[in-house]
């Protein structure tokens, strides 16, 4: 495969990170699911933690094979296939000790995989699901596009709130997410927050603004390369507030169950991402999320 086919749309080899926790069974779930239905490879990333040794092996020499502790990587090995609801035809599982994100840099970058799957961190009060340190790395510096399962799977993406700020990385994340879901539903939303603007609501002034708003998102739309059969189904949206709290209220009020955010790790859309110390929009919001990588300038 050459770098210039790296990754493929749809993704061919898909690599999911687990830590065998209740949230990695649901991005489990959702890595089987998308693998099945792009006839992707799976690869399913397991780390270990380094401990060192606390019995010399010759201690175990002459007790039943049964009575010895099961070989780690074996034992998880065994856990993810009983875990795995459904088939999938081309299966890896690999456990390796060492740092987990760079685990899964590692293994994404040496076997050329196409997507990144990773289970939200850890669940903080009042059901609210925040990034952990490996999710956070792994969403800074993965060369791919990184998938963050937050729900559990109840049927294939069929509502997709894709963000922009009518940069070219946004741009590329539209265009991605209608080539992976052709036939769902995609709404594209830019959402800012506008000074002053309770002094002109109602006013002509501001129907004239909102209308060049929705002019320019249409254009944008437009602009965008796309599969043709994902152009019908795209619906835009121009929304005054902070994007992390438009984006929450669109997924929690329309039921949408992915949000899109194409990026290259700078700009506002990443800041609002994972940025600073305020609730953003992985924090904030309920769905899947998926970070689309575009590609470098």
């Amino acid at each position: 495969m050459t770098e210039s086919s790296w990754p493929s749309t749809p993704p061919k080899r898909i690599l999911l990170a687990t830590d065998l926790s209740a949230n990695s069974d649901r991005a489990l779930d959702r890595a089987v699911q998308l693998a099945r239905r792009w006839n992707a490879a799976l690869l399913v990333l397991h780390a270990l933690e380094t401990e060192p040794a606390t019995m010399p092996s010759q201690i175990y020499e002459d007790i039943p094979s049964w009575r010895r502790p099961p070989d780690p990587a074996n034992a998880v090995e065994n856990q993810i296939r009983r875990d795995m609801r459904e088939e999938v035809a081309d299966l890896r599982i690999i456990v390796a000790e060492g740092d987990p994100a760079q685990l899964v840099l590692d293994v994404a970058q040496r076997e050329r995989c196409d997507l990144i799957v990773l289970g939200a961190a850890r669940e903080r009060a009042l059901g609210r699901v925040a990034l952990g340190r490996t999710v956070e790395q792994l969403m800074r510096r993965a060369p791919v596009s990184v998938l963050v399962v937050k729900t559990r799977p109840s049927g294939p993406y069929n509502h997709v709130l894709t963000g922009i700020d009518f940069t070219e990385e946004s741009r590329h994340g539209l265009s991605i997410a209608a080539a992976m879901f052709p036939d769902a539903v995609h709404a594209v939303m830019h959402a800012f927050d506008l000074p002053y603007r309770s002094l002109t609501g109602g006013s002509q002034l501001s129907r004239e603004f909102s209308a060049m708003e929705m002019e320019e998102i249409r254009s944008f739309v437009a602009d965008t390369d796309m599969p043709e059969p994902a152009r019908p189904h795209v619906v835009s949206l121009i929304e005054h507030g902070p994007p992390e709290i438009m984006i929450r209220n669109y997924v929690v009020e329309r039921n949408a169950n992915l949000v899109v955010i194409g990026t290259l790790g700078r700009g506002m859309l990443f800041h609002l991402l994972i940025g600073g110390h305020a609730p953003k929009i992985v924090d904030a919001t309920p769905s899947d999320i998926l970070v689309v990588r575009a590609p470098p300038n």
